[in-house]
């Protein structure tokens, strides 16, 4: 049922560190004249720089992007896990009910929401992660309006909330 080609955190953090020090390498080899690229040709040192933290930049977006994607792979597997098998907590049970009763479930209204609701000790870091859902909204919609995110929207805010889910939350599956 599942692709089983959602990520975990490691193969991101994995991904993004090494993209991020090839291009730092890349960056310091132009800047040496070790690499010639065409495409930087006439640009000031300072130049180089900025383009570079902004390549950074964008590198930092995709990778929250996949950060969330994978925390909401993880719920989503979570839920139908806890459907199908038919476990005996009281999440389960709810999870249950949701399934008989709506076609489409919301992972922001329905699943999360009953997470808090069954889990009140771990309300504030779901009540995160679903904060953090509308800068992955923006991301995926194409940024066009400004990005309301009450400042969620740097790597080390997302890394923390990825660790603190998968911390403190059990998942089945």
């Amino acid at each position: 049922m599942f692709s089983r080609q959602n990520q975990e955190l490691d193969q991101i953090f994995t991904y993004y560190t090494t993209s991020r020090d090839s291009l730092k390498w890349y960056l310091d080899g132009i800047i040496n004249n070790e690499v010639v690229d065409s495409l930087y040709i006439g640009y000031t040192k300072q130049e180089l720089r900025d383009a570079f933290l902004g390549y950074i930049d964008e590198l930092e977006k995709n990778i929250i992007f996949s950060i969330l994607s994978s925390l909401e792979a993880r719920f989503q597997i979570d839920y139908q896990n806890r459907v199908k098998k038919r476990y005996k907590d009281n999440l389960s049970k709810e999870f249950k009910k949701l399934s008989k009763n709506k076609k489409n479930v919301s992972l922001e209204h329905d699943i999360l929401s009953l997470w808090k609701q069954e889990y009140p000790e771990y309300k504030e870091i779901v009540s995160d992660y679903i904060g953090a859902l509308k800068y992955r909204h923006w991301l995926a919609h194409g940024r066009y309006w400004k990005a309301k995110t009450g400042g969620r929207n740097d790597l080390s805010e997302m890394t923390t909330i990825a660790y603190r889910i998968y911390e403190n939350l059990s998942f089945y599956g």
